[in-house]
């Protein structure tokens, strides 16, 4: 019994050893893509709130064409500060009474 379990520890660690040159070798593949995932992320995380919010987003078009071409990016900015402001604040845990 105490040489199988010894075999088994063995084997374990053999393993172990495999998955963590595996999760190496993954890595070092994924490295390049990890910018335009990233972007690809965000881009889903924002079709998913528009999704959830639509009047929001008909909110800042119809503001953004009647800012004029002139102060729309300037207005863009601040709506998107404030959008991510607004979401950090409703998304955070609620603190614990004591």
């Amino acid at each position: 019994m105490n040489a199988r379990l010894t075999a088994i520890t063995r084997r374990r660690a053999e393993l172990v050893a495999q998955a963590a040159a595996q999760r190496s070798e993954m890595g070092r593949w994924i490295q390049p893509w990890q910018t335009p995932l990233a972007f690809v992320d965000r881009g889903i995380e924002l079709v998913r709130r528009v999704r959830s919010n639509p009047l929001a987003l008909v909110a800042g078009v119809l503001l953004l064409f009647r800012l004029g071409s002139g102060h729309w990016q300037v207005w863009a900015g601040r709506l998107w500060t404030g959008w991510q402001i607004y979401q950090s604040l409703h998304n955070r845990p609620a603190r614990p009474r004591d």
